[in-house]
């Protein structure tokens, strides 16, 4: 049986492509993280220039960055 994937992972897998999501969709699919676990990783992953987040009145969006770091 394989183990499932790291949360790292997980997230970039979901920003896949041009397409934006919203943090809440990201914690929608994956119910197995919690809020926190998963706001902790995207921080992570936009300090490190992975993930652009871009923030509306009340709405995050998350984009992946291609790998530049």
């Amino acid at each position: 049986m394989a183990s499932p994937k790291p949360i790292t992972d997980r997230i970039l897998d979901m920003l896949q492509g041009p397409q934006e999501c919203e943090f809440e969709a990201l914690v929608a699919r994956y119910p197995e993280f919690t809020w926190n676990e998963l706001f902790q990783e995207v921080s992570r992953l936009n300090r490190t220039g992975q993930v652009k987040v871009t923030r509306g009145v009340g709405i995050f969006t998350l984009k992946h960055t291609a790998g530049v770091k």
